[in-house]
């Protein structure tokens, strides 16, 4: 709904502020990158200073489309009649407005969900209620002043939502985005121009951070621009937005781009080739624009005498005892994008059984987020977590879920390790790690079936190994690709590498196929 942008070099240079995507707004965007030139030097933090900052006067807009919720625009065009259109002007008007209310969706399936739509205009108008059957519902007609239009929209299962608009005369067009429920439930009553103040945390913000080079200016030393990037984002409050980064080409640190967006909730997404920029960015706002939960907390309460033996995630997580002396672990999972997942491995240690053949209570799970879609907190559980003790076991056959979570860690410790080895120069040993990792997974009971999520994680691995050669390589290419994947697979994300396609959702398959097909074409 917003775009700033912020051109840095030697210096840094606000090319344009938080600004509405609508026509005007677009050309405004259009004249900004017009004005970007190469520079000089990288000031690297100055820029990601100013753009975080461009957060703190934004205006509240309204939250994106979410599962079950469909966005659209409504509005008007205008035209000013002349004379010559349209005569002299009615007594005591000086002129004559033409103007057309449309519908604009951003899928043809949202339209058909509609079966018309009945306006409602001013009681001085010649109709006051017309119907319109067809796409994108147009309705022009010719008056002296504004008032506002009442739009019900007839859906095929039934159902009647309203939006309200204000005509208004001036500009070539002015629309509003709205968020209704076109398919599922409840029908809302919404002022298409209204921003309320309730839903500001619903609103979902980020900062994009693009570089192909080093810092060379201002903030040079790796922690403390990690440390000046997560006091800006503590400074916005309820403004606070995710940071990603995109790192191009050979010349960047990928270890300082991962340590901003591990401090900013975002991710890094390695860009090896010009060519693959616009599949990273479709990919990254893809995932942006479905955005179903924030400040996602996983929490599980072992019953005492139930100990954590170790947490199998990069996720932060807090590790506790209570009162009773029940130990919980309460997990930081960040935000989810529509049909993604967090599965979270967590190792126990158990008591002694009491009895053969006893169900044992665990202890008990609870999830809580914001809801993007409900504009409100939502929470889940209790949810019991039980195990069946047997006083013997003949065999043991892993649950196919959770080996798949348990080679999902084992390959990004094995990126870890490999990656802290070729940086001492044991390339050697970076790769025997990787190819340890690639012999263990293969041979595994999931791995010998051919499952397609450990083919993945070999995938992953083998393509890193080919990036052990030589130390050149390595740094130029090993270096960034394996922190990149390590990301991925700990996140349940895809980055911009093919091998991570895995965790690629509808909306960030679709919006990188087509930012990569624009600039291929351009």
């Amino acid at each position: 709904d917003q775009l700033g942008l912020v051109e840095y070099d030697t210096a840094v240079k606000v090319l344009a502020p938080l600004t509405p995507c609508d026509v005007d707004g677009r050309a405004k965007l259009d004249a900004a990158l017009a004005r970007l030139r190469p520079g000089s030097r990288t000031n690297l933090s100055g820029g990601l200073l100013a753009g975080l900052a461009l957060h703190r006067t934004s205006a509240g807009v309204a939250p994106l489309p979410r599962a079950g919720m469909q966005r659209l625009q409504i509005g008007n065009t205008y035209r000013c009649l002349s004379q010559e259109d349209v005569g002299a002007p009615p007594l005591g008007a000086e002129q004559v407005h033409e103007w057309t209310m449309e519908l604009r969706f951003e899928s043809w399936v949202d339209a058909t969900a509609i079966r018309k739509v009945r306006y409602t205009l001013h009681e001085t108008c010649e109709d006051l209620v017309v119907h319109v059957i067809e796409p994108p519902f147009c309705l022009t007609r010719v008056s002296c002043k504004t008032f506002a239009v009442i739009a019900e929209l007839l859906l095929n299962d039934g159902r009647t939502l309203k939006i309200e608009h204000d005509l208004t005369f001036g500009p070539p067009e002015t629309f509003h985005t709205v968020i209704l429920p076109l398919r599922p439930k409840q029908m809302p009553f919404v002022k298409a121009s209204m921003n309320p103040a309730s839903l500001e945390k619903a609103v979902v913000r980020s900062t994009f951070l693009f570089t192909d080079g080093l810092a060379t200016k201002g903030i040079l030393d790796t922690d403390d621009l990690c440390a000046a990037a997560r006091d800006a984002l503590d400074e916005l409050g309820d403004r606070r937005c995710t940071l990603s980064t995109f790192g191009f080409g050979g010349d960047h640190s990928a270890t300082l781009l991962q340590g901003l967006a591990e401090v900013g909730g975002g991710v890094y997404s390695y860009v090896e080739s010009e060519d693959q920029i616009g599949q990273a960015f479709g990919e990254a706002l893809g995932g942006l624009l479905s955005t179903t939960h924030q400040n996602v907390q996983l929490s599980l309460k072992l019953t005492p005498g139930v100990t954590i033996a170790r947490v199998c995630t990069d996720f932060a997580f807090e590790d506790g005892e209570g009162e009773d002396g029940a130990r919980t672990v309460v997990v930081e999972a960040a935000d989810l994008f529509a049909e993604e997942r967090r599965d979270i491995l967590i190792m126990l240690r158990l008591p002694s059984a009491i009895g053969a053949d006893s169900h044992q209570l665990l202890g008990h799970c609870y999830a809580r987020a914001f809801s993007v879609v409900l504009s409100r907190s939502e929470a889940v559980g209790p949810v019991k977590l039980a195990v069946r003790r047997q006083a013997s076991v003949d065999s043991v056959h892993n649950n196919p879920h959770v080996e798949r979570h348990q080679s999902r860690f084992l390959t990004t410790e094995a990126l870890t390790a490999a990656n802290q080895a070729a940086r001492h120069g044991q390339l050697e040993q970076a790769r025997r790690i990787l190819s340890a990792a690639v012999f263990n997974l293969s041979a595994s009971a999931l791995g010998s079936q051919g499952d397609s999520t450990i083919l993945g994680l070999i995938a992953s691995l083998r393509d890193c190994l080919k990036d052990l050669g030589d130390q050149q390589q390595y740094s130029s290419v090993g270096d960034k690709k394996m922190i990149c994947m390590k990301m991925a697979h700990t996140r349940q994300r895809s980055m911009n590498l093919g091998s991570t396609d895995s965790y690629a959702t509808s909306a960030t398959m679709s919006m990188k196929s087509y930012f990569g097909s624009r600039l291929a074409s351009m």
